[in-house]
């Protein structure tokens, strides 16, 4: 049986039904900043491209359809410390995001970003719902992006809002190769721990961490080599002579012959957790040795691997 042909879908009936879209949008929308994101070096066999980057982004309203908060699992201790896992639905004009983003993308895409400016967060675009509402008047009119709290992982980040690059500039840094000469404490007293703060006093180890004028921390020891890579560097460090760089947990102490500045990139901590205990116990683990490896196992003939 065929529709009524009195009445008729008029383009003139979807234009009002878009426009109307548009201005409700714009009335209690917010504005955002939509980020595309651009393949370096994609994987075509899994579809991912660990090399990202981020080079531009553009002012576009959206509506936020989670008026009641965020989404998803929120804030929660999981086996690799806090996890922050927020969500949030946003709809916005399919005739407006052509417009405004036709030199970079046609539409929405998964893996894109965008910045909310009223709680400084970044997500990422997890999937795009294209037909809801479900073609009235038999058009589409709007996105509907399904977005969650993006996870920095070494992203090149330069869009051109300092609000967003810092995200990259305050998650970044270069991580310092010191090369050690002859080894200063006591015999049992041999290996720095990664993650451990280590420090110089003076030139000359008199005082405690809590006296020394220049700390950083343990990013790699490699104890062959007497090569220690150290990041978050405050003061100077002084080299040759007495200078010295001795670790506050394991109480490691070495010579410092010469300090470089590597290309190698050390992600750095948002904030400090003062709840958390992670790292604590790593120290303990490695310095005082909690598991006995040395035991048999009956069920292995002493070989755990």
């Amino acid at each position: 049986m065929a529709t009524n042909s009195y009445f008729t879908r008029q383009n003139s009936e979807r234009n009002v039904v878009e426009d109307l879209t548009i201005e409700s949008i714009k009335i209690h929308g917010l504005d955002m900043v939509y980020i595309p994101r651009t393949l370096v070096n994609e994987d075509t066999i899994f579809g991912e491209d660990t090399l990202s980057k981020f080079t531009a982004g553009n002012y576009i309203e959206m509506y936020l359809e989670s008026v009641d908060g965020f989404g998803g699992e929120g804030d929660f201790y999981s086996k690799f410390g806090l996890e922050i896992k927020d969500t949030v639905s946003l709809v916005v004009s399919k005739k407006r995001f052509e417009s405004v983003m036709s030199s970079t993308t046609t539409k929405p895409r998964e893996g894109d970003l965008i910045y909310f400016p009223l709680s400084r967060g970044i997500f990422e675009i997890k999937f795009v719902e294209h037909e809801n509402p479900f073609y009235q008047l038999g058009k589409l009119y709007t996105y509907k992006l399904s977005c969650e709290l993006f996870t920095y992982s070494q992203e090149e980040i330069d869009t051109g809002f300092s609000d967003i690059d810092s995200l990259e500039d305050n998650r970044k840094e270069f991580s310092v190769k010191l090369t050690l000469g002859p080894r200063i404490s006591a015999l049992d007293k041999i290996d720095f721990h990664e993650g451990e703060n280590v420090y110089q006093v003076a030139d000359v180890f008199s005082g405690t961490f809590a006296d020394a004028t220049t700390t950083a921390k343990v990013v790699d020891w490699d104890s062959t080599n007497k090569l220690l890579h150290i990041t978050s560097v405050k003061g100077t460090l002084n080299t040759g002579g007495i200078a010295t760089i001795k670790g506050e947990t394991s109480e490691a102490e070495y010579s410092l012959s010469d300090t470089t500045t590597t290309n190698i990139i050390v992600p750095q901590e948002a904030t400090a957790d003062a709840a958390g205990d992670n790292e604590a116990i790593e120290f303990e683990i490695d310095k005082d040795g909690i598991f006995d490896f040395t035991d048999i196992d009956p069920f292995s003939e002493g070989n755990y691997s």
